[in-house]
Order: C-alpha cells, then structure tokens, then sequence
C-alpha cells in the first residue's frame, strides 16, 4: 500500500513538472511566432534572387569574373532582350519600392525568365512578343 502512494504522489509530480514545461514551451513558441509574422518566406526570397542573378547573366552577360562565373550571354533577338531588360527593370523596382509583393514579384519573374527561355528556343521570325 505505501508503495502505490509513493507512486501517486511520483506521477502528481511528474505530471505538474510536465504541465510547466509544456506552458514555458507554449509561451516561447507563442513569442517567436509574434516576431516572425512579418519575416518574408526566407526560401522564396531565396528563390527570386536566383531567377534575378540568373536573368542577369542570360540578359547582360557574365558581370563577375572568377570560379564563381557562369555562362555568358545568351543570344536572342535584341528587340526581345530590350524587352525582358525593360520588364525585368519594372519588376525590380517595384518590388523593392515595396509596391508588389515578394509573391508577385517571384511570379513576374517566372514570367520573364519563360519569355527568355522561349526566344531563346525560337527563330527570329517566330518571335511574337
């Protein structure tokens, strides 16, 4: 019979130190969800810089020079790169004008870089854009 009440009152604490825990857990876990409502996706953020630098190199060429560097620029018709350049540059700054959003401005970005892809893949008389 002691045994069992020794165990009672072993469980009674377990479960208040347990309830304790799982409230401080609650409460950090409620806090760093208030600090980062506002953090942009970091992995979209992430994606949208690599379209950018990727579509800077297929459109202006290779502006770095060393191990990191890639391929240079591609070649598509002039009117169709002045066009992508122009949108991309549209793009670009609205974005960081705050005007579009990071959602918006990967998804115009995706829109530029098919463009690119697509005149590059076509003759010259086929361009329609």
């Amino acid at each position: 019979m002691e045994t069992i009440i020794y165990f009672l009152a072993f469980s009674v604490v377990t479960m208040g130190l347990i309830l304790q825990f799982d409230k401080k857990q609650s409460i950090r876990l409620n806090k760093i969800l208030r600090e980062t409502r506002d953090v942009q996706p970091l992995f979209l953020m992430r994606s949208a810089e690599e379209k950018l630098r990727n579509l800077n190199v297929s459109l202006y060429g290779n502006m770095i020079a060393g191990p990191d560097a890639q391929g240079n620029r591609i070649y598509i018709n002039e009117s169709i790169r002045q066009l992508a350049a122009t949108r991309l540059t549209e793009t670009v700054n609205s974005y960081h004008a705050g005007e579009i959003q990071l959602k918006e401005y990967n998804t115009r970005l995706n829109e530029i870089t098919t463009m690119v892809n697509d005149a590059r893949e076509m003759n010259f008389e086929q361009i329609s854009y």
